[in-house]
């Protein structure tokens, strides 16, 4: 199945539009080596007030030199995605700073251990295929805990790991402990096993922290989102046209900036945008107009040949149910059925502050579900199963037939948490609820699953990448 809410007009004028933007208004760029490259490259740069107008020219040769596909791999090899293969995957939402307790059910700030425990998670999860660092831990000083949660992350799953991180001296580090998961420098531009990303501030700002961690991800050739957080109402206009094209511009300025770096760097289009409630200044994340507008993302992205991640599965929801699982669903599926790469928002409550480890098994749940509803329908002389409906005529029934059990493995998606019981069924067994089927496979999860550990000699790297960076 396939959404689409943009004709070729309208991404003419979006494109038309930023392009205006980069080459009228330009950005403010916080960062002098991105400042010299841009330069050099042809943008006019005014020192003074670190605005860069980007010429037209220069942002479509940065926009041809991008990879169509991107890898992602996983350290084990066998979990490893690709990015532009008409696939769409899951990833959970992350950067959270506050986790719901799966055993005391209150809400405390988020720990190093909690990375552990949400990486154990997504590692045993089907449906979740890459795993964005899901919380920060509040218990290590400063800004060595990007490096803290990373490490911690390699070691508790073999899937590909995005994270973000700070400064130059955290990326340096952050880049050497890729390339030792990764096999070394050549396998890590070729097939990471880590990647990162970094949210311009809206709008049209490109802060020094962040860009520095860019320079340092493209010149390893490292796959980098240039992820927008332009909120509608605040930092970007009320409009969602208006937003959609803040966006674009973000995106593309980043673009050109990391292909200025080192020609060939994957760069991956980001969104995770929404409007801004007008009653209490927060960024909705539940809000029906937040689907609209990464849906359009989608589809810009896709028009510019590169691969995109956006919001969904969020919610203004404070805990697991009715109003969680209704935004999540609504937020999720336009955008997936428009062809998202990636999808990511599992495990989110309380607009991104809470997350909840129950909370992302039952998103892996909903993800199921999610990508079956994507997937549509085959039709072909087949599925159309004319012999079948011949051979049993009217009044007959297909329960014991072959064609039923062929299609039942393969049609057919069945879930783990949702009751289908009937209702005096349902009472018997005890009335269970999915928050507390969800609750009881967390907790089971927890116990019996590890993921594949570390090599020796790859864990000793680590803790000395580490420790020099701590000292």
């Amino acid at each position: 199945m396939h959404l689409s809410i943009l004709t070729e007009e309208d991404f003419e004028l979006i494109d038309r539009a930023s392009i205006s933007i980069l080459e009228e208004t330009g950005v403010a760029v916080y960062e002098k080596e991105s400042l010299d490259v841009l330069e050099s490259g042809g943008a006019s740069v005014e020192r003074s007030t670190s605005r860069v107008k980007i010429p037209e020219k220069l942002v479509r040769e940065s926009i041809e030199r991008l990879p169509r596909k991107v890898t992602l791999a996983g350290r084990d090899e066998a979990r490893s995605v690709t990015l532009g293969a008409g696939e769409s995957h899951f990833m959970n939402s992350l950067q959270g700073i506050k986790v719901l307790d799966v055993n005391t059910e209150t809400i405390r700030p988020s720990m190093l251990q909690d990375v552990k425990m949400f990486a154990r998670l997504v590692d045993y999860l089907d449906m979740i295929d890459i795993f964005g660092v899901t919380v920060v831990a509040h218990d290590v000083p400063g800004e060595l805990h990007y490096l803290k949660e990373l490490a911690t992350a390699v070691e508790n799953t073999g899937k590909h790991i995005i994270h973000g991180c700070h400064g130059t001296r955290m990326m340096k580090g952050f880049v050497r402990i890729a390339e030792v998961v990764s096999g070394g420098p050549e396998a890590l531009a070729r097939r990471p096993a880590i990647s990162s990303f970094g949210c311009p501030v809206s709008p049209l700002q490109f802060d020094r922290a962040n860009t520095e961690s860019m320079v340092e991800c493209a010149k390893a050739g490292m796959p980098y989102t240039v992820l927008s957080m332009a909120m509608a109402g605040a930092s970007s206009p009320m409009s969602l046209a208006g937003n959609l094209s803040l966006i674009n511009t973000e995106v593309l300025a980043g673009a050109t900036i990391c292909q200025l770096l080192n020609p060939g760097t994957p760069v991956i289009y980001g969104s995770v945008s929404s409007i801004m409630d007008m009653r209490t200044g927060v960024m909705a994340l539940g809000a029906p107009e937040r689907p609209v507008i990464n849906t359009a993302v989608v589809e810009v992205a896709h028009s510019y040949g590169m691969p995109v991640w956006v919001g969904g599965m969020s919610t203004d929801g404070k805990k697991p149910g009715e109003q969680t699982m209704m935004e999540k669903i609504m937020t999720g599926l336009p955008p997936l059925l428009a062809g998202t790469d990636i999808l990511f928002g599992a495990a989110l409550l309380s607009s991104a502050v809470v997350y909840s480890p129950e909370q992302l098994v039952i998103d892996n749940e909903a993800a199921g579900a999610l990508d079956r509803v994507r997937k549509g329908m085959n039709i072909d002389s087949e599925a159309i199963a004319l012999d079948a409906i011949k051979k049993v005529g009217p009044g007959g029934g297909f329960l014991g037939m072959r064609q039923t059990l062929d299609y039942f493995k393969n049609d057919v998606w069945m879930p783990r948490l949702l009751d289908r019981n009937v209702y005096d069924n349902w009472q018997r067994i005890g009335r269970p609820d999915m928050r507390s089927i969800a609750r009881e496979a967390t907790k089971k999860i927890l116990e019996e699953h590890s993921a594949k550990p570390l090599e020796d000699e790859q864990k000793k790297e680590i803790d000395m990448i580490v420790k020099g960076c701590s000292e």
